[in-house]
């Protein structure tokens, strides 16, 4: 039976596990006393290696013993921490507030206060659910492999894409309550915290629909309330391939010659909309009839593919171009704008985002090697005209540097090497952080 307590052993395992994916949890709420002991590890084994480089065995072996004695009271620490943690989440007055964060020209955000104990609670749910309702996001790579494959023949077949209008701010409260409440696998502790979501939700935004988008678990909600439209979609008749990335959906059709007339569109539309309160988008769904040598161009998940004759090309989407060369300009302006305040800082991290953009990296302290960058996020790309494309705005970029030096160091990075070459670059979760930090 899963262990769902909001207890010091369960936020141990979040903590740890938070860590290791570059989230450094006593940086990020302000856990000093942890804080403290982790900069005395890493000043001991400091020194530990540079005594042994000396070839000072005795200051070496001391200064590594106290590098894991530390490492034992820091143990310790945040044991008491996290236990201390778990009793204030235990107690009846806890409640989880949100925050919204208004956007113009965009949906709203919201948050949560920055502190330990709601951190923790909302991550336990997300873990509870995860593991009881077996919920998890769909892998892109995955999905992407799957259709390239079946649309590399010259079978007829019939393809629907389309996505969800307002996607979180339509999925119904009462909806999502019940499949939670019914299937009484949820412990009480975690109902009262996703109902509190919900009614924080909904006196912020004046609306019994919607999930807080920027809320963890508003992500693992969504997928309980799709679960029921999955399943539907998939069992209409010459479906054989289905896939919805969030809101997200492609579905192909094998064509049936006694079908002719059927309307497949108006079949995912009606089992879309009949069993769940939300909307296609119409302006972005489609239907195309993908036989002989005709031309097919569509847009999914990052990639635009286009289909001929049983063969497969992929480019770019125009939207994922334009926000690489955005990243581009917004890491030059802000080299010319902090080099007037410290050069050599400026020029740091003018390298680092150059070399990040146009190479590839692990996601700090990833153990699940999830790989990103210009080949990985773009992997089944097989035209790769635009990433030359982007190689020629960042040299005029480059070009209209002042510093020869800065030049040289800059024109080593390329997109289309990095493509190619598959070249990597590791970094730790504050430098991800400190590149990061200007782009939207």
């Amino acid at each position: 039976m899963l262990d769902q307590s909001f207890s010091k052993d369960n936020f141990k395992t979040i903590f740890d596990i938070s860590n290791r994916n570059g989230l450094f949890l006593e940086d990020k709420l302000n856990l000093t006393s942890i804080r403290k002991y982790t900069n005395d590890i890493k000043k001991y084994s400091a020194l530990s290696k540079a005594y042994n480089k000396k070839g000072n065995k005795i200051l070496a072996t001391f200064f590594n013993e106290a590098k894991d004695q530390v490492r034992k009271d820091r143990n310790h620490e945040i044991d008491s921490v996290l236990e201390q943690i778990s009793h204030n989440i235990g107690k009846n007055k806890f409640k989880i507030a949100l925050k919204i964060i208004q956007i113009p020209g965009a949906k709203d955000l919201y948050t949560i206060n920055n502190i330990p104990e709601h951190f923790f609670a909302i991550k336990q749910v997300q873990y509870n659910i995860s593991k009881l309702f077996g919920v998890k996001q769909s892998n892109r790579n995955s999905i992407v492999q799957q259709l390239i494959s079946l649309l590399s023949n010259k079978f007829p077949k019939t393809l629907i894409r389309t996505d969800i209008s307002n996607f979180y701010e339509s999925i119904d409260h009462s909806s999502i309550l019940d499949i939670i409440n019914q299937s009484n696998l949820l412990s009480p502790k975690s109902r009262k915290i996703i109902q509190q979501i919900l009614r924080s939700y909904k006196n912020l935004s004046g609306n019994s629909l919607g999930l807080p988008r920027g809320i963890g678990i508003s992500a693992y909600l969504a997928e309980l309330y799709m679960r029921k439209v999955d399943k539907i979609i998939k069992a209409i008749p010459g479906v054989i391939f289905y896939a919805r990335f969030v809101d997200d959906i492609v579905i192909l059709f094998v064509n049936n010659p006694n079908d002719q007339f059927r309307n497949y569109l108006e079949e995912v539309k009606k089992s879309i909309e009949e069993n769940r309160n939300i909307s296609i988008n119409s302006a972005k769904t489609f239907q195309k009839n993908i036989i002989d040598a005709t031309l097919h161009s569509f847009e999914f998940l990052g990639y635009t593919f286009k289909v001929k004759d049983g063969k497969v090309k992929t480019k770019l989407t125009p939207r994922k171009v334009n926000k690489i060369i955005s990243r581009i300009e917004s890491s030059f302006l802000n080299y010319s704008n902090l080099s007037i305040v410290d050069e050599k800082l400026a020029r740091s991290l003018l390298v680092k985002r150059i070399r990040f953009l146009t190479g590839n990296t692990r996601l700090a302290n990833n153990k699940s090697q999830i790989l990103i960058g210009i080949y990985y996020s773009n992997s089944f790309l097989t035209e790769t005209a635009q990433i030359t494309h982007l190689d020629n705005i960042l040299k005029g970029h480059i070009r209209s540097l002042s510093s020869n030096s800065l030049k040289a160091r800059l024109t080593k990075y390329e997109f289309i090497e990095g493509f190619a070459n598959r070249r990597f670059s590791t970094y730790t979760g504050k430098q991800l952080k400190e590149i990061m930090k200007i782009w939207n």
